[in-house]
């Protein structure tokens, strides 16, 4: 076998074992049905922008929204009730829907689940406010995978990026 033979098949031998274990992890499963996080049928303008923290998040409001309700937009278990004071998120609840996938709902005027609690999609969670480091009422919202936040699947159709879109809840 020539000298440059060997050398390609050496190669290809170091290169399989790194691609399947490249392949072979980090891999989730499929993501919940996410829902829009408030009662069937109410209609919500949602914003993206570039300066946003995390930048994938999507902010809800409509007229008058303090106090209207939000609901879990897939089902899991509340893993996170928070309450950074007047920074930040401010009332904030964290809930784990399986294999990676977590959702964030910020800035609540009240929270009306407890950590470890199960929650079905459509279950109301809380309240929206106006808390932490917010300007105004809305609800902050994210998905994340693996601990990062993600662009956002709502209907089964991805949010729009960014600007601002009216969308209508189908968490019936």
């Amino acid at each position: 076998m020539s000298s440059k033979r060997l050398a390609a098949v050496l190669a290809g031998a170091v290169v399989a074992p790194v691609l399947t274990v490249v392949v072979g992890t980090g891999s989730a499963s499929a993501a919940p049905a996410f829902q829009m996080p408030f009662p069937c049928g109410q209609v919500w303008s949602g914003q993206t922008r570039t300066n946003h923290n995390p930048q994938l998040s999507l902010d809800f409001n409509r007229a008058n929204d303090e106090g209207d309700i939000v609901d879990a937009s897939a089902a899991g278990t509340v893993t996170v009730v928070g309450n950074t004071g007047s920074t930040s998120y401010g009332r904030w609840i964290e809930i784990d829907h399986g294999g990676g996938w977590r959702t964030r709902y910020a800035h609540l005027s009240a929270q009306r689940v407890s950590v470890g609690q199960r929650v079905t999609r459509g279950q109301q969670i809380g309240n929206v406010g106006n808390t932490g480091g917010s300007t105004g009422a809305h609800l902050h919202y994210e998905q994340r995978l693996n601990g990062a936040a993600v662009r956002i699947v709502l209907n089964g159709a991805t949010a729009l990026y960014y600007g601002t879109r009216s969308y209508t809840s189908r968490n019936c």
